[in-house]
């Protein structure tokens, strides 16, 4: 199965660690047909997500998005580039705003607050392509830093099903690896010694010793 896992931070960390565009290009390179991507991450660079979000868009074959954890911050954008998007029941989704560090003067100050206010207009637009929200009603989600459950996830378009973690297999006649299972032969019933009791335990001491005293009185009578 054609599987893509987001089970990190977005992004590459100091350390290394993360999900890169790179990792799911090279990924994808390799991969034909349908894709499964799932999802467990806090999020992180929101340039790293918009092109993971491309990329699968672009993908020629459905793309399943299941998320398993959590998809929060940037990770919730790419979870919108699914044909099918599954939530599992206890799954969570959070949409918030664009942050970033700056340094500088007031100006430069200004400058950075133009540019998130730039990036937020684009994942109000991603998110709008999917949703039942206007990008008015999903600037106030965002401004509130706002958590979904699955069913709110599905109620609202950000997800299409619940996955049904509890399923059971209701047709079993219809495997015939199992209808045609040899059966098990009969096995030879062992007997077990009882368990013994405290008696039968001092009555065995006894013998014992008695055993004891006989090989001693026959050691004696050899010397």
């Amino acid at each position: 199965m054609n599987e893509i896992l987001i089970y990190d931070i977005v992004g590459q960390d100091q350390f290394g660690a993360g999900v890169t565009a790179v990792d799911v290009k090279a990924q994808l390179d390799g991969m034909e047909g349908d894709i499964t991507l799932r999802i467990n991450s806090p999020g992180g660079d929101v340039f790293e997500g918009l092109a993971i979000h491309n990329l699968l868009k672009e993908h020629e074959g459905k793309v399943t998005v299941k998320i398993d954890g959590y998809a929060a911050s940037i990770a919730s954008v790419i979870a919108m580039a699914g044909d099918s998007i599954e939530m599992a029941k206890n799954a969570m989704f959070m949409i918030h705003n664009p942050y970033t560090f700056a340094i500088g003067d007031s100006d430069e100050m200004r400058k950075q607050a133009d540019v998130l206010d730039k990036v937020k207009d684009s994942l109000i637009t991603t998110y709008e392509a999917r949703t039942n929200f206007s990008a008015e009603e999903l600037s106030d989600l965002m401004d509130a830093e706002t958590w979904f459950s699955a069913e709110e996830s599905t109620d609202n378009g950000f997800a299409d099903i619940i996955a049904d973690q509890n399923a059971k297999i209701s047709n079993v006649s219809s495997f015939e690896w199992i209808n045609k299972a040899p059966e098990a032969p009969e096995v030879e019933e062992v007997k077990l010694h009882p368990v013994p009791t405290g008696a039968d335990c001092l009555a065995r001491s006894v013998e014992l010793a008695a055993l004891r005293a006989d090989v001693t009185r026959q050691r004696n009578l050899l010397k």
